[in-house]
C-alpha cells in the first residue's frame, strides 16, 4: 500500500469517529465509537487515547494531523 493510500484510509476512519463533522474528534467520538465495537474500555483508558493524541493541547480534540500521527506510530495503518 502507498503511502498517499494509506493516508487516504486513515483519513476514512477518522471520518467515522468525527461524525459531528467538527474537524476533531474528542473523548465523546471515541467512546461512541468504541461502545459501536463493543470494546470493553473504562473512561479514564479513553481519556487517557484521547490526551495522548492530542499533541496541541486543545481541551483533549484530535484533529486530523494528530489522527494520522497517532496512527502512523500505533502502526494500525
Amino acid at each position: 500500500m502507498s503511502e498517499k493510500d494509506t493516508k487516504e484510509e486513515i483519513l476514512k476512519a477518522f471520518k467515522l469517529f468525527d461524525n459531528d463533522e467538527t474537524g476533531k474528534t474528542s473523548f465523546k467520538n471515541l467512546k461512541r465509537v468504541a461502545e459501536e465495537l463493543d470494546e470493553n474500555l473504562t473512561n479514564e483508558e479513553l481519556q487517557e487515547m484521547t490526551d495522548a493524541a492530542d499533541r496541541d493541547g486543545d481541551g483533549g480534540e484530535v484533529n486530523e494531523q494528530e489522527f494520522l500521527r497517532i496512527m502512523k506510530k500505533t502502526s494500525l495503518y
